[in-house]
């Protein structure tokens, strides 16, 4: 397998780097506060944040497959903590809006990916992006209820 080009190397590991070092991923480890009632709310939550972690993790392989080291992550930014222990009422709004810009901004980043197999695994994490998207729109409109 060829080594992908510099260019598109330099905005894969741009990508890996923006969203392990998201709010979303962050949520996973910050135990998010519901009432019993949001329970499944949570429940789906958790799933999506996994869901997404798994397709941030297949990038990083994607990576070394190509024979290319990923990136340093470094670490969340310290603000990300005054989302610990957020009712999700609150939380899930906020949510969804870093997840439209994350999309919008994977979109921006398709362009200027030149591998064609690289812009494929950005494309599935488009995918699921845009599928937790979808999920978190639902718990807005019904914390309570299971996407």
């Amino acid at each position: 397998m060829t080594a992908i080009d510099p260019a598109s190397l330099t905005v894969l590991e741009q990508i890996l780097r923006r969203e392990s070092l998201s709010l979303l991923s962050y949520i996973g480890d910050a135990y998010p506060w519901t009432t019993t009632e949001g329970s499944a709310g949570l429940k789906t939550l958790n799933q999506l944040i996994q869901q997404e972690k798994q397709a941030i993790t297949d990038l990083g392989r994607y990576l070394i497959r190509r024979r290319a080291t990923p990136p340093f992550i470094g670490s969340y930014p310290a603000g990300f903590t005054s989302w610990n222990f957020i009712d999700l009422k609150i939380l899930v709004p906020r949510l969804l809006e870093l997840q439209q810009r994350s999309i919008n901004e994977l979109q921006a980043d398709l362009a200027k990916i030149h591998d064609e197999s690289a812009r494929k695994e950005v494309e599935r994490l488009l995918a699921v992006k845009k599928m937790t998207l979808a999920a978190l729109e639902s718990l807005t409109a019904n914390p309570s209820v299971s996407a």
